[in-house]
């Protein structure tokens, strides 16, 4: 089934599962045309009076101003984009499922119902993204989901009862969006710039256009240091910025977040959080045993669940709750089997309490360490280390199986199980 996830960081058609349309629901209106995604994206800096990038959060009848071509108010920039990524994706009319962040309130699902049958589409279910994400994990006790959309970070308590996960209280940081988070590392980036060059690229639209957009493609990639250049006048200047510069410029806007968290329990975070420099490192330094959600969980979830989501007889049906499907997340964790032994290269070192992959006779920059952890074992990364598990940035302790991939430096290494014969 169509999947459409509104959270506005990224914008997100699924079927089934598939991604077929990702961009971020940020507008520029023109006079005679609207850009949507990472076209408005890319112009944004170039033209921020003309740039909108909060109608879905809204999701309201608020005036646009200037206002352009078919576009008056924010429900109108709603139509207009939801049109855009049918378009794109050669969808004329649809039957879908919508994900909403757990901030979304029912006046602004009345709203969001009406745009989406006058753009053609029929909306079977509308279901919590924290609730669905949460229904594939292997949860016993009530947790936290943590996730952020472009102008605020949330926490829904999720309650877990009789095999099933539902929704609770949901606390909003309107500090920690990512979007204020991305105007303090843009003007870290420029402080770079400034010290070192003696240019200032923020001084510029085009070249403070530049800087916004790498940050943007770069950030998550869990580097280190993050290389931004900028050109001008024929003349190209780079500076490098380490991911703890960004973490320290976050310090205050993450700690609001903490405070929000509370004490000590089992937080799942979405793939936009765990991108975050240094975040859930810090959450998980304050005692909290942090789930990474994968960027496909919610779309999974929906798909699993899509018998469930044949529309009540009055209209969509709005979904707060939903099983835990705990038989194939169990089928699942038994077919990974518990590492012996550290492959790099066509040597292997057997695991122990505590193994420095620095120790292993192939490598030649590790940076993590494989500890034991009861029954199983983690991957630790080390401080500023680039390190990437199955392919996917690595910057917090995570649980360690046999066939995980770990990208170090120039260094690959496997970890495998070794069955005596």
């Amino acid at each position: 089934m169509l999947l459409l996830d509104i959270n506005d960081t990224e914008i997100r058609l699924t079927r089934d599962g598939h991604e077929l349309y990702a961009q971020p629901g940020i507008a520029l209106v023109e006079r005679a045309r609207t850009l949507f995604g990472d076209e408005a994206s890319a112009q944004s800096r170039l033209h921020p009076r003309q740039t909108h990038n909060e109608f879905w959060q809204r999701l309201n009848a608020d005036p646009v101003t200037p206002a352009g071509r078919g576009v008056a108010n924010q429900a109108d920039l709603v139509y207009l984009h939801l049109r855009r990524v049918l378009e794109a994706v050669e969808i004329n009319r649809a039957e879908l499922a919508v994900a909403t962040p757990s901030t979304v309130a029912a006046a602004q699902l009345g709203m969001l119902l009406g745009i989406a049958k006058e753009a053609g589409v029929e909306i079977r279910a509308v279901v919590d993204a924290a609730v669905a994400a949460a229904s594939l994990q292997p949860l016993t006790a009530s947790c936290r989901f943590v996730d952020i959309t472009l102008h605020r970070a949330f926490v829904t308590e999720l309650e877990v009862q009789d095999g099933t996960v539902a929704r609770g209280a949901v606390e909003e940081v309107p500090a920690a969006g990512f979007a204020a988070l991305v105007e303090g590392w843009v003007d870290t980036v420029a402080d770079g710039f400034v010290e070192g060059t003696r240019f200032d690229p923020l001084r510029i639209a085009a070249t403070e256009q530049q800087v916004y957009d790498q940050l943007l493609a770069r950030v998550d990639a869990n580097n280190a240091e993050i290389a931004v250049a900028v050109e001008h006048d024929g003349v190209s200047r780079e500076v490098n910025v380490g991911r703890r510069a960004l973490r320290q410029k976050s310090e205050q806007r993450y700690g609001l977040l903490a405070t929000a968290i509370g004490p000590p329990t089992t937080l799942l975070i979405s793939h936009r959080v765990r991108a975050l420099p240094g975040l859930a490192a810090s959450l998980q330094e304050a005692g909290h045993r942090i789930v990474a959600v994968p960027a496909d969980g919610v779309a999974s979830a929906v798909a699993r669940h899509a018998a469930l989501f044949a529309p009540d007889a009055g209209g969509a049906k709005m979904v707060s709750s939903l099983p835990l499907l705990t038989e194939s997340v169990d089928a699942g964790a038994r077919q990974r089997a518990v590492p012996t032994h550290l492959l790099c290269g066509a040597v292997a070192l057997p695991l122990a309490e505590d193994v420095d992959a620095g120790d292993h006779p192939a490598s030649t920059s590790a940076g993590f360490r494989i500890q034991a952890d009861g029954a199983g074992f983690r991957v630790v990364p080390s401080t500023d280390a680039m390190v990437r598990l199955n392919g996917e940035p690595l910057d917090f302790d995570r649980p360690a199986h046999a066939g995980d991939r770990i990208e170090s430096g120039s260094d690959e290494f496997h970890l495998i199980a070794v069955v005596d014969g």
